[in-house]
């Protein structure tokens, strides 16, 4: 989870620069308190596994609570990724394709999103015009 963690402060940081983004530390610092909570969200869960003596199933909650933060944070690294390449190459074409795959096909798969956004007219691949580390 660190390395997740530190590509995606770095892509986000190199993302904001290419735009012109100057350094801000309180969009560093939200960054970091993510990664607090969620490592402090991790570490509560260990333990009242400990003390609820089911060890076996804490492993599986931090499991899941690692793959959602894997998935999130990896869908924000491509999108950050694509905003620093240049526009129409084929390398910026392959990372729209591969956060096309990360955001709109595991929309299909949670119920009624994919449809509440197709009723909405709301395009979950749209570019953001500025990066974000957090």
């Amino acid at each position: 989870m660190v390395v997740v963690f530190a590509l995606n402060y770095l892509f986000g940081w190199i993302a904001g620069m290419t735009q012109g983004e100057r350094w801000d530390w309180k969009k560093s610092m939200v960054f970091f308190r993510h990664c607090t909570l969620f490592f402090v969200m991790t570490s509560a869960v260990f333990i009242t596994g400990h003390f609820l003596h089911n060890e076996d199933e804490t492993v599986g909650v931090v499991k899941v609570l690692c793959g959602v933060a894997i998935w999130f944070y990896s869908t924000n690294i491509v999108r950050n990724w694509r905003i620093m390449l240049v526009k129409d190459t084929t390398m910026w074409k392959v990372a729209g394709f591969v956060y096309y795959v990360l955001t709109l096909k595991m929309v299909d798969k949670i119920p009624y999103l994919g449809e509440y956004l197709n009723t909405t007219g709301t395009n979950p691949t749209q570019d953001s015009d500025k990066a974000t580390i957090e």
